[in-house]
């Protein structure tokens, strides 16, 4: 187990390099102008001195504030990205559990609902959802309220980040998929399971279906539905963009977005622009809970499967 902690972290390390040296690619542009001052094109001009004087500089800069520094108006940048982050994470650890727990409860659903008359609201339903953009989906949720709003029957803000219902939407956005994904897993797990020898050895010897559901068949496959909680994070985490820009939710994601782009020039004791200071402690925050996460799953896999591959 210690093995694999230590050679993730290593893995996460190496990633969190490259993504800063990627960061601190200098943005060096040639404009051309024409009559007047007219813009008439400009030209990408990458040197490598540029970049390795961009990464010295970075890390004495990182040395010497203790952190991340401040930006230009003196506030410590750290304390921003912080914030922030900690507000995004009010969205994308509901989101996450929800998704975890209530999809495998969709997954179970889905599975006992197969042959019977509720299964178009099972399986089909999960593999609907799936298939339709996760905007399109907040599109429409969106426009539900907007139309209950109009005959005077809810009051929700759907836009912001100091509201409870902000928070409250902005979950519900972000769970849809986890749900169906884990939903969909679940549910193949199961059907790849009922037809294992054990199972039929079970059912031979009496045991009712509901204990062989909950006891054997999700028992000994949920190592291999927590195999896939890491896709699900990931792409959660690429959701949260998406949701927080759309519903101008001002969390990590939305403040990386819009940061992204900035110049990497450095100047005497500080960057030119601090933006790039705070894209990577983005990237650290949000890198970290991918390992954390990551860790998490591959414990917890071991723990419920003490012979398996750890992976």
């Amino acid at each position: 187990m210690f093995k694999t902690i230590a050679l993730r972290t290593a893995v996460w390390l190496f990633s969190i390099g490259i993504l800063v040296l990627l960061l601190l690619i200098p943005m060096d542009t040639e404009f051309e102008e024409g009559r007047g001052g007219s813009f008439m094109g400009a030209t990408y001009d990458y040197q490598v001195q540029h970049h390795v004087a961009n990464i010295q500089s970075f890390f004495p800069y990182i040395y010497e504030t203790r952190g991340l520094g401040t930006d230009e108006a003196g506030h410590p940048i750290m304390d921003q990205v912080t914030s922030v982050f900690v507000r995004s994470m009010l969205i994308f650890m509901p989101a996450i559990l929800i998704g975890f727990f209530v999809g495998i409860a969709k997954g179970i659903f889905d599975f006992r609902a197969r042959k019977t008359k509720a299964r178009l609201i099972g399986q089909p339903a999960t593999i609907s959802f799936l298939s339709v953009p996760d905007i399109a989906i907040i599109v429409f949720i969106q426009l539900s309220v907007l139309l209950l709003q109009s005959y005077g029957l809810v009051d929700i803000d759907l836009f912001g980040h100091d509201q409870i219902d902000n928070v409250l939407m902005n979950i519900l956005y972000l769970s849809i998929y986890p749900v169906m994904f884990i939903a969909n897993i679940t549910f193949k797990t199961l059907e790849a399971e009922q037809g294992l020898d054990y199972i039929r050895t079970a059912r031979s010897k009496g045991t009712g279906e509901l204990k062989i559901l909950y006891r054997h068949m999700l028992k000994n496959g949920l190592p291999k539905i927590l195999a896939y909680s890491n896709t699900m994070v990931l792409y959660t985490l690429s959701n949260l963009f998406i949701v927080e820009v759309f519903t101008d939710y001002k969390g990590a994601a939305y403040y990386m977005y819009t940061t992204l782009g900035s110049p990497t020039t450095f100047y005497v004791g500080a960057l030119v622009s601090p933006n790039i200071i705070s894209q990577i402690g983005y990237i650290f925050m949000f890198t970290i809970v991918i390992l954390a996460f990551n860790i998490i799953s591959g414990v917890a896999r071991s723990a419920i499967s003490p012979l398996g591959d750890g992976r």
